[in-house]
């Protein structure tokens, strides 16, 4: 495939492989710094040596970008010390809280749950508050609500459309949606 080529086609591929680690790593700045690492590694890997199978181009670069999602949480969890003197402040109440910000916070939070009452959808609210509010992973929501990986994808995609849709015509407010999806 011809560089200039390539390099479109894997810059069609970002938004998704974006997404894909977004909703992985719930952490925007890492998403986009892994989704890059697998672009650079993809280009690499086809400098050397040809997909066998070019049309799976996308396949590739997602499953790469998943592999660095893997080995991140990984690494994370190698460094993780664990001291137990966190169990003894754990109980500590911290003297500086901020009561606006708590205050803030709580508004935040009990307008994400109005606005999860209006989504005309029960599947919707389903979706949203299983797995971004519970952490349920995809594949036993999948089983639950009889969806396909693929078909999860489009209706997580759809649900948080129309959560966001709502929330904006609700309050008007970039706000509570930096709070939600940033």
């Amino acid at each position: 495939m011809e560089s200039s080529l390539l390099e479109q086609e894997l810059e069609r591929i970002r938004p998704g492989v974006f997404a894909i680690l977004r909703a992985s790593l719930r952490d925007p700045v890492l998403a986009e710094d892994l989704c890059g690492e697998a672009i650079r590694i993809t280009i690499e890997r086809l400098r050397r040596e040809p997909l066998d199978e070019p049309d799976k181009l996308d396949a590739f670069v997602a499953q790469t970008a998943r592999n660095l999602a893997i080995a991140h949480r990984r690494k994370a969890a190698r460094q993780r010390t664990v001291t137990g003197e966190h169990d003894a402040l754990d109980g500590q109440a911290d003297a500086r809280t901020d009561v606006v910000a708590d205050a803030q916070q709580r508004s935040r939070a009990e307008a994400v749950r109005r606005v999860l009452r209006e989504l005309p959808t029960p599947r919707d609210r389903i979706l949203i508050v299983r797995f971004y509010l519970e952490d349920a992973d995809r594949e036993t929501i999948c089983r639950e609500l009889n969806l396909t990986p693929e078909h999860f994808n489009r209706v997580i995609f759809r649900a948080r459309e129309r959560f966001r849709a709502l929330l904006e015509r609700r309050y008007e407010s970039r706000d509570l949606l930096s709070a939600w999806f940033l």
